[in-house]
């Protein structure tokens, strides 16, 4: 009987940290906020992944929002994070962002982590967020090389 209830306790605690370790992805970023708050909205679709290969690359940490009503909703969170990030890649269209790619500091785990997004209307767009020992060419190749 011990030894069941310590299997269960060790078994329990071992969910515990993989659930910690995983919410402390983006600790640190805004663009954690954007994901917490719309991921489940209506009219958006939220993708998470944990340890994935994606298109031959191996991430840590993948997170995808895509959204048709929210407008500039999400400008804010992606602005504070733009302030302290590492431009990689923008696109501006009368004056405004309309797409960007940014290298974020690193969370001091050897991972390296980018923020992209896009608007793709006037209330429509996307953002990701991607963790992992990827540079930034190789952040390049995957999402924006033709399958």
């Amino acid at each position: 009987m011990k030894t069941a209830t310590l299997k269960r306790t060790l078994w329990t605690v071992a969910l515990l940290l993989a659930g910690i370790l995983q919410a402390g992805a983006q600790e640190g970023l805004q663009i954690d906020k954007v994901f917490d708050q719309y991921g489940r909205a209506k009219g958006c679709k939220m993708v998470e992944m944990h340890d994935a290969t994606l298109r031959g690359f191996q991430l840590h940490v993948y997170k995808s929002l895509t959204y048709k009503q929210l407008g500039t909703a999400i400008a804010p969170y992606l602005k504070a994070d733009r302030r302290q990030a590492k431009k990689i890649r923008e696109v501006v269209e009368d004056g405004r962002i309309v797409s960007g790619y940014y290298m974020m500091p690193s969370a001091g785990n050897e991972m390296n982590r980018y923020i992209l997004f896009s608007y793709t209307g006037e209330n429509s767009g996307a953002v990701i967020y991607i963790e992992g020992r990827l540079s930034p060419d190789d952040i390049m190749k995957m999402c924006y090389t033709r399958r």
